[in-house]
């Protein structure tokens, strides 16, 4: 039996949609430092070394993330190739499983239009679409999440004992990704879930011990095999560094640590949750429709941004395991939204693209990217324009969320064939490790400018040296010395008889020992 032409119609344009979201153009950038490039080595040398089980990076052991998502990007490695789409298909994938989970979730409890909502709101949600094309293990990490709250919930209705082993299995998984975090944030919702619905005697029953089964046999082995296999080194290095410093003490002591950064993932939110973030706040105001479905995405939105606002390493992705729960929220909002309801959302949305534009436009001009000034003047119309062509067809609110998907397609569009030929020149070495010399008698030195890029580009760690008296004495050298500096910095070591190659926002000096090969 086929579908009605509304429904066929429906998913060929989710089909397009997505792909244009998350798949076009994946490769048509280099990998982006300073995370991209180090999840995808690891990768590499798995596919390389034939080691899937103990990560490496540099032919050392790495233990900053279990191998989860490492083994799937050395998966596509092995299908594909070592290249940038190999490396970032995984996250595109599990991006296309989110929002399927996304839009089963609210339709459990909401509908399947509140579910078409919902889909839409998380798939053109900025973050979203920046983590779909990115090579890291945020989005396979969310996935995991979200496919437990899902199982869960289903649990939760059916009662039955496999959505309480799929649930466990899908907190393993998250062991798998980043470790101790998934099973502790899911566990404290899922009691807090309970308390609230007054179902906490559900615990008692023998699906609890199902789910807790699972996730050990999903998620403790590899963590056994590393300790019996590197004891000390993954316990100093994994448990302690990666997890309880990390919580404990700042990673990034400029930046986090301090008493302002616990509200720091409040602007994060509604920067990275945009165009959506407009609507919050009314979302939540008007969370008239209270049932099982809005207290489990309340209960995980709060435990999720409190446990990453007290944490004193803070990253701009740490927060974005409850945004499915709040694209629920929006969706719920905006299918039965009025004028009165989104007017007011609308034009804080135009006033807030403006802003971001105008920052944007501002940031370009001051890094002097002004071969990139005409492509970001573009980019940056676009939201402005999508949020104006919402207001004058707010009258029609469903109108307005399908104006403001399309709005956000163009910008990925653009975003990757209008600004990506400049990335590579500004955040990657990508070009830089074709124009120094491929001979092993050269050495690289990256002055005060560590980028993990050119180890993956290059299969060669250059040296780091910040002492800038250190590096002209090897610059004066007879033996071939390349240095990499940013362009900024690069008239410090300026002196008679070096050549110097400028690259984007990088520049390339050589001795006359290098010049000459």
């Amino acid at each position: 039996m086929t579908g009605s032409p509304n429904t066929t119609t429906r998913a060929i344009f989710g089909t397009i949609s997505l792909f244009i979201l998350f798949f076009i153009g994946l490769g048509a950038y280099p990998l982006l430092d300073p995370d991209e490039p180090v999840y995808g080595q690891v990768a590499k040398e798995m596919v390389r070394s034939g080691g899937w089980l103990t990560p490496h990076y540099n032919g050392h052991f790495w233990f900053d993330k279990p191998p989860l998502h490492y083994w799937l990007s050395a998966a596509s490695m092995k299908v594909f190739g070592v290249n940038e789409l190999a490396a970032r298909l995984p996250s595109a994938i599990m991006a296309v499983l989110v929002v399927l989970l996304v839009y089963l979730l609210a339709s459990h409890d909401f509908g399947k239009r509140v579910g078409i909502f919902a889909a839409i709101v998380m798939a053109t949600c900025l973050q979203q679409i920046i983590l779909a094309r990115a090579a890291v293990t945020d989005m396979t990490f969310v996935f995991c999440l979200i496919f437990a709250l899902y199982s869960y919930r289903r649990w939760l209705t059916s009662e039955s004992t496999l959505w309480a082993a799929l649930c466990g299995v899908a907190t393993g998984l998250g062991m798998l990704t980043k470790g101790p975090v998934a099973p502790l944030l899911l566990s404290v919702t899922f009691v807090i879930h309970l308390y609230w619905t007054r179902k906490l005697s559900r615990l008692k029953s023998l699906d609890t011990l199902v789910a807790v089964a699972a996730v050990l046999i999903v998620g403790l082995p590899w963590f056994a095999a590393m300790y019996h296999l590197h004891r000390v080194d993954f316990v100093n290095d994994f448990i302690i560094k990666n997890n309880f410093q990390r919580f404990l003490r700042p990673e990034h002591a400029k930046v986090t640590g301090h008493w302002y950064s616990y509200f720091m993932n409040i602007p994060i939110l509604f920067v990275f949750f945009f165009p959506w973030s407009v609507f919050l706040i009314q979302s939540i105001r008007k969370c008239a429709r209270i049932n099982d479905g809005t207290k489990l995405a309340i209960v995980w939105s709060v435990i999720v941004f409190g446990f990453f606002s007290l944490s004193k390493t803070q990253l701009v992705t740490y927060i974005f395991p409850l945004y499915p729960a709040i694209a629920v929220l929006v969706g719920v909002f905006l299918e039965a939204a009025s004028v009165r309801d989104i007017h007011k959302p609308l034009y804080a949305g135009l006033g807030a693209s403006i802003a971001l534009a105008a920052g944007l436009i501002q940031t370009v001009h001051h890094l002097k990217y002004h071969d990139a000034e005409k492509s970001v003047m573009i980019l940056s119309i676009l939201l402005p324009l999508t949020f104006l062509i919402a207001i004058i067809r707010m009258r029609r609110p469903n109108d307005v969320v399908k104006i403001i998907g399309v709005g956000m397609m163009v910008f990925t569009l653009w975003m990757t064939f209008g600004i990506g030929p400049f990335i590579g020149k500004y955040v990657s070495m990508k070009d830089i490790t074709r124009s120094i010399p491929n001979s092993p008698a050269v050495r690289i030195i990256q002055f005060d400018a560590e980028k993990p890029s050119f180890l993956f580009y290059s299969d060669r760690q250059p040296e780091q040296i910040s002492d800038p008296a250190k590096v002209k004495d090897l610059l004066a050298e007879e033996q071939p010395i390349c240095v990499i500096a940013k362009k900024k910095r690069a008239n410090i070591l300026s002196a008679p008889g070096l050549t110097e190659i400028e690259k984007g926002d990088f520049v390339i000096i050589e001795n006359q020992a290098a010049t000459k090969l």
